[in-house]
């Protein structure tokens, strides 16, 4: 028992280089799939795509995305989420450079089907690795791993560019990254965990089941899996509306700009790129907002900003006005996803792995129609009012923040009743522990506590 608690201690103590490793992983996947995009007018010339062509081809991308998330969320449940990042980031690093290698349209089709599928797994995968961590060092920590995937996408966009400028073929630009990243990937995987995440809440742990303590929690009753099928689809559809936005951004912004504003093709590509920077940072400060505003707060925030920089880019008659609003967007829309995606680790009666896939798949389908739908709306009543629906998104983000439960709301480990046994005093300490309890009893107090009263044992 000495021994499992001292284990216990150790893993809630060392988590430092499992966040740097999956800092790295994150960051990878931008600066990999920023380069991807920095070639799609390469690929669209190589293979002689129309417009209609080039759609499909990208569709093709996001189809493999969607369909693997499911696919992902039910392999981390059986498999280590470490293993399924490996096996998909393998993939995802082959992927690429197979892409500018295919011979015809028919194995274009198949390869950014499978770079599609690598793409969706590894989200699903190591967003699973990154509750798991924030779960074992018992602080948020969310937010700023998905500022590094920004920063990764901003050097890859970077990177890309100036590889272009150079001259260089796409094969064998898609090549020398490839192979970068997967000497970059060695340590970056060698610091990641291989554990299955396990809710204390829902689950005892493997050490306990031998001899099972009095707290055990029961198996979740029918309205505990009703309560998380309705807070899945809760936070599916912040996901949705937010990532419908992202969309937005990513498509439209330069073309409002272009079409409305009359800026040139150079100033216009600016607005993406104040959103794309509010964003990064908004995420590196995200954490401490989660501390200290809570999740629900954390959000309605969050809505509000993003809703006023809608306002401000649909109102504005200047180009610097409309870069201001597109940066109130990307800092309101910066840690929302990521306040989802920790909270599909404090769900009971299903597991972080089953609930990450569900979220991201409905969010990835906002990623997927915001843009087209903005698009059929522009036909009919102009690129302006049409962009007005992220009014309705933004809106109901807001309302549904409510929703959310900070980390003061989540129910408190069973009180273990005071006993005179030294024994059952660590069987208290390990509760503590294992349970990650947010009263006053602080993880440094506890390590102390525990080795004091293993010594007198």
């Amino acid at each position: 028992m000495d021994q499992t608690l001292f284990q216990r201690v150790t893993v809630a103590t060392s988590g430092d280089g499992e966040l740097i490793g999956i800092r790295g992983l994150f960051c990878l996947n931008g600066f990999l799939i920023a380069n991807w995009a920095t070639r799609i007018p390469a690929v669209r010339s190589q293979f002689g795509l129309s417009e209609g062509g080039l759609g499909i081809a990208l569709m093709l991308i996001a189809v493999g995305a969607v369909v693997s998330m499911p696919l992902a969320g039910w392999l981390c449940e059986r498999r280590s989420s470490r293993s399924i990042a490996l096996f998909s980031t393998i993939g995802y690093l082959v992927g690429l450079p197979l892409i500018a290698w295919m011979p015809n349209l028919a194995t274009l089709a198949m390869a950014l089907l499978a770079f599609g599928t690598a793409h969706g797994m590894l989200d699903v995968a190591m967003n699973v690795q990154a509750v798991a961590v924030e779960k074992r060092l018992a602080r948020p920590i969310n937010s700023s791993i998905h500022a590094w995937w920004s920063i990764g996408g901003l050097c890859g966009a970077v990177a890309g560019s100036l590889i272009t400028l150079a001259g260089t073929e796409m094969r064998w630009h898609f090549a020398i990254v490839s192979t970068c990243l997967a000497v970059a990937a060695w340590p970056v995987f060698r610091r990641l965990k291989d554990s299955v995440p396990v809710d204390s809440s829902n689950a005892m742990h493997a050490s306990d089941r031998d001899n099972p303590a009095p707290f055990a929690p029961s198996k979740p009753s029918r309205m505990d899996r009703f309560a998380a099928r309705r807070m899945i689809l809760v936070l599916g559809a912040i996901a949705f509306c937010v990532m419908a936005g992202e969309g937005a951004m990513a498509d439209w912004s330069a073309v409002l700009l272009r079409q409305n504003l009359g800026v040139g093709e150079g100033v216009a590509a600016l607005g993406f790129a104040a959103f794309a920077i509010a964003m990064a940072a908004g995420r590196l400060v995200g954490d401490g907002l989660s501390t200290r505003m809570g999740a629900r707060n954390q959000v309605r925030l969050c809505a509000v900003v993003a809703l006023a920089g809608v306002l401000v880019v649909i109102t504005s008659a200047h180009a610097a006005i409309a870069m201001i609003g597109f940066a109130l967007i990307g800092a309101g829309f910066a840690t929302v996803v990521p306040v989802v995606f920790t909270a599909c680790g404090t769900i009971k009666a299903i597991s972080p792995s089953a609930a990450l896939s569900s979220v991201s798949t409905i969010g990835y389908f906002g990623f997927l129609t915001g843009p087209p739908i903005i698009g059929f709306l522009a036909e009919w009543v102009g690129l302006r009012v049409a962009l007005s629906s992220l009014v309705l998104t933004t809106t109901t983000i807001l309302l549904l923040a409510s929703k959310l439960r900070n980390r003061d709301d989540s129910e408190s480990p069973l009180p273990i009743e005071p006993r005179a046994n030294e024994s059952n005093d660590l069987v208290g300490i390990q509760h503590q522990l294992a349970c990650k309890s947010t009263d006053n009893f602080a993880l440094a107090d506890a390590a102390e506590l525990l080795r004091h009263r293993t010594e007198q044992a």
